[in-house]
């Protein structure tokens, strides 16, 4: 869960390090008290009050149960234990009051949220930038595959993610580009406590560009 404070008014003996003198934007979370944004990357919208994100992951998928990489294909649904496992995620934030449910719109995630969501009145929010990495040519395969298929290029995948190209792109520095979309979309909504239902990268990526990690 992350939640994110509007950043009061830098003191003036800390103004002279910020370009400007004007106050980043910062990120409370469980684990966080408090980071400023990074330069690298514009800053996120300015909060007026404070904003409750909570961020949850689909459960398994048949592509998860098989090994095969699913990247932002949209073949594989929930198993019987996804199902189970986003039960019990609704169980768990049951008692939750929210404002507005964001999420990717690939099948295994949007189901996930639509058991959680259950009978709350207002419309799931599908958002195209949270679906998962893509991954281009690696998706469907299982994992081997890659392996014997790409070899050096998905070792270095593997190793060195962020400065791996896969058919002319950098899929985690697009990742990275999309969750500062989404969080745009996210900060600018109306409602206090938001609800995100995506996948494993994304969520980091939502995470990391929070917190001026990347």
């Amino acid at each position: 869960m992350l939640l994110l404070a509007p950043t009061p008014p830098p003191s003036p003996a800390t103004a002279h390090r910020r370009p400007g003198g004007s106050a980043a934007s910062c990120i409370r979370c469980s684990s966080v008290r408090e980071l400023d944004r990074s330069p690298s990357r514009p800053p996120l919208p300015a909060l007026a009050e404070a904003k409750r994100v909570v961020l949850v992951r689909h459960g398994q998928s048949t592509w998860n149960a098989d090994g095969r990489i699913q990247g932002s294909s949209d073949f594989s649904v929930l198993t019987p234990k996804g199902e189970s496992q986003a039960e019990t995620s609704r169980l768990m934030l049951l008692a939750d009051s929210f404002d507005a449910c964001f999420t990717s719109p690939l099948a295994r995630s949007r189901r996930t949220a639509e058991i959680i969501w259950d009978s709350r009145d207002k419309d799931l929010i599908p958002d195209y930038d949270l679906r998962e990495i893509d991954l281009y040519s690696f998706q469907g395969l299982l994992k081997h595959e890659g392996k014997e298929k790409y070899g050096a290029l998905f070792q270095q995948w593997q190793k060195s993610p962020s400065d791996c190209s896969i058919d002319g792109h950098y899929p985690v520095r697009e990742l990275w580009d999309r969750a500062q979309g989404c969080w745009e979309r996210i900060l600018t909504h109306e409602g206090k406590s938001v609800l995100v239902v995506a996948h494993n990268a994304v969520n980091q990526a939502l995470v990391a560009t929070s917190l001026g990690m990347v």
